[in-house]
C-alpha cells in the first residue's frame, strides 16, 4: 500500500542562527539546541496555512528538542499520535557535532509527555567519537522506510532535519546556503 509522507524540517533553531555568527563551532559547542522565536512562528504559519495538516494520521518525529517542539507546535490542537524515533536524528551521529545529540529519554519523557518514546530503547543515545558514514545514514533511512511501510496509517508526517531529509528525498546533503526550507512539507510517496 502506497503511503503519502510529508517530510518537515524543524523550525529555525539556535545552532542554525549561530552557524552564521560563529561557523561550525555552533554544531560542536551546543547540544540539542532549541527553536528560536522565528522557529515557533514558522510552526504557527505552517499550522495555519497547510491544507493537508488535517489529513495527517501519524507524526513520526526525531527526538531532538527542536524537532519535538516543531511537531508539537505545528500539530497543536490536532488529535494525532506523535511517536519519536532515533533513526530520524540529524546526520551525522557521532563525531563532534553535538547539536545532533539528543537528551536522555527519561528527561524527554518528562518534558514531552504528549509524545510516545516507548519505541526508543537506549536511555542515552549511543554516540561514537567516529563520525557516522553515509552508508550508516542510508541504513537509518532504510529502517525508517521499513517502519513506515509496516504502519497502518497511509498519511504520515515525518519531522526531522535537513541532512536526513535531503539524503532521503534527493540522495544528497546540501550546504548551509542551499538547505531545505524550515517548516515546509515536502511530499514523498513510499
Amino acid at each position: 500500500m502506497e503511503k503519502t509522507c510529508y517530510f518537515i524540517r524543524h523550525g529555525h533553531a539556535m545552532h542554525n542562527k549561530l552557524f552564521w555568527d560563529i561557523g561550525k563551532r555552533a554544531y560542536r559547542e551546543f547540544r540539542d539546541t532549541n527553536l528560536l522565536y522565528d522557529g515557533y512562528e514558522q510552526c504557527e504559519d505552517l499550522r495555519n496555512s497547510w491544507k493537508n495538516l488535517k489529513n495527517v494520521e501519524l507524526v513520526c518525529v526525531s527526538p531532538c528538542v527542536r524537532t519535538l517542539d516543531t511537531a508539537l507546535f505545528t500539530f497543536k490542537n490536532h488529535n494525532v499520535k506523535l511517536i519519536a524515533k532515533d533513526f530520524l536524528i540529524e546526520y551525522p551521529l557521532g563525531g563532534d557535532e553535538i547539536c545532533n545529540q539528543r537528551k536522555n529519554i527519561s528527561d524527554l519523557t518528562y518534558l514531552y509527555p504528549q509524545i510516545d518514546f516507548s519505541e526508543i530503547k537506549d536511555e542515552v543515545l549511543p554516540w561514537s567519537i567516529e563520525r557516522e558514514t553515509y552508508e550508516n545514514l542510508n541504513l537509518r533511512i532504510e529502517k525508517m522506510k521499513q517502519w513506515i511501510k509496516k504502519r497502518p496509517e497511509t498519511t504520515i508526517t515525518v519531522v526531522s532535519h535537513s541532512s536526513f531529509i535531503g539524503m532521503f528525498k534527493d540522495k544528497k546533503i546540501g550546504d548551509e546556503k542551499n538547505e531545505l526550507k524550515h517548516c515546509f512539507p515536502y511530499t514523498v510517496k513510499i
